[in-house]
């Protein structure tokens, strides 16, 4: 009397149906994606077409050129059309030729209309609008229309001042490391170290002569001898320094001068704005020594009360230097500026420096 379960016929068929269907469910999801695939591809392409269109369209027209056609009116871009509408009565009653009497009165008033007629019809003004949402698409429009001017942020003579001192410190740091390092290299070299020996032995022998002619006595000699072996070390030391001190002076004095910030371009720009400068204010020490033919240094060798003379002149006036020469018997063309008596001798005095200052380095 017990039931049984036998799996028939029927349920293989309703398997296969559960799988059938199940297959075309899938068919129907990938046909719907792929329809609304087709369909974003689509607007997308409308919408690329319609930005196309309306660029080319916005393209056409020059609007209110350099100005802004909502700017001109004193509207905003979001106004509606009845704001517009009234912003421009308002002007074209305040600006019409005919009632204002302002010379840019017709010019205004023509750049009101021309803004009104853009802004008015639908079509213009989001033409227009495209335009003003989106200006990398139009350079030629704002190159051509473009008010807009370059204004530096730093003044221009701060900057240049920058670059004097920036350029003047790299000379001064490039000029200082290459003095280093030659002075590196040379001591590194086998001259200097064979003379570094030479000038211990010639200081060694010079101070031995020194204490021989002080008649040091035998207990001193005995004595110095006990303690030789225990101050050799640090006299070996103090005379090596000496020699090292001696040759960096002599390796000083071959280099030249060591470098300075008088040597940079600042400092050699200052004497000449210096020098444009009392040209231009007409100061009387420059004048006078522009007129005489004198650099600044034999102007400096001239005696004070000379100096004072020769400024009491006033020899950059042409009639008072020639006068002056005659005074003094030099000849040459008339109003040529020739030196007096006193720079001649101060050029003999400034040679004698040179061979005074050549001597003391021999």
């Amino acid at each position: 009397g017990g039931k049984v379960h036998v799996a028939g016929p029927g349920g293989a068929a309703w398997s296969t149906a559960w799988s059938a269907h199940m297959r075309s469910l899938r068919l129907l999801a990938v046909a719907v994606l792929a329809v609304a695939a087709a369909q974003e591809e689509e607007e997308e392409g409308d919408f690329k077409s319609e930005n196309a269109r309306r660029r080319d369209e916005a393209a056409k027209y020059t609007y209110c050129e350099e100005d802004n056609c909502y700017d001109l009116l004193g509207v905003k871009q979001t106004s509606l059309a009845f704001a517009i509408k009234r912003a421009y009565r308002r002007l074209a009653a305040e600006w019409h030729p005919d009632k204002n009497p302002d010379p840019m009165a017709r010019e205004k008033f023509q750049k009101f209309a021309n803004a009104y007629s853009v802004l008015a019809d639908t079509e213009m003004r989001a033409n227009y609008d495209y335009l003003l949402e989106h200006p990398m698409e139009f350079p030629m429009h704002f190159m051509r229309f473009g008010s807009g001017q370059y204004a530096p942020k730093t003044d221009p003579r701060v900057a240049l001042a920058l670059c004097v001192l920036l350029v003047s410190a790299m000379q001064y740091v490039y000029r200082h490391q290459t003095r280093a390092n030659l002075l590196a290299s040379a001591k590194q070299s086998r001259e200097y170290q064979a003379r570094l020996r030479l000038l211990m032995e010639q200081m060694a022998e010079a101070e031995k002569k020194g204490a021989d002619k002080k008649g040091v006595s035998g207990k001193a000699r005995q004595t110095s001898g006990s303690s030789k072996s225990s101050r050799k070390g640090g006299a070996a030391a103090e005379l090596r320094a000496a020699a090292e001190a001696q040759l960096e002076v002599e390796l000083e004095s071959e280099l030249g001068e060591p470098p300075s910030w008088k040597n940079t371009l600042v400092f050699s720009l200052v004497p000449m704005m210096r020098e444009f400068y009392a040209v231009i204010t007409k100061e009387p020490e420059t004048l006078t020594r522009r007129a005489l033919g004198l650099s600044a240094y034999q102007w400096g060798l001239i005696d004070a009360e000379e100096r004072e003379e020769l400024l009491g002149k006033e020899l950059w006036e042409s009639d008072n230097l020639e006068a002056y020469n005659e005074e003094m018997g030099i000849g040459g063309d008339a109003g040529a500026a020739q030196k007096p008596k006193k720079p001649s001798k101060a050029k003999q005095r400034k040679a004698a420096l040179r061979g005074g200052a050549a001597e003391a380095m021999d």
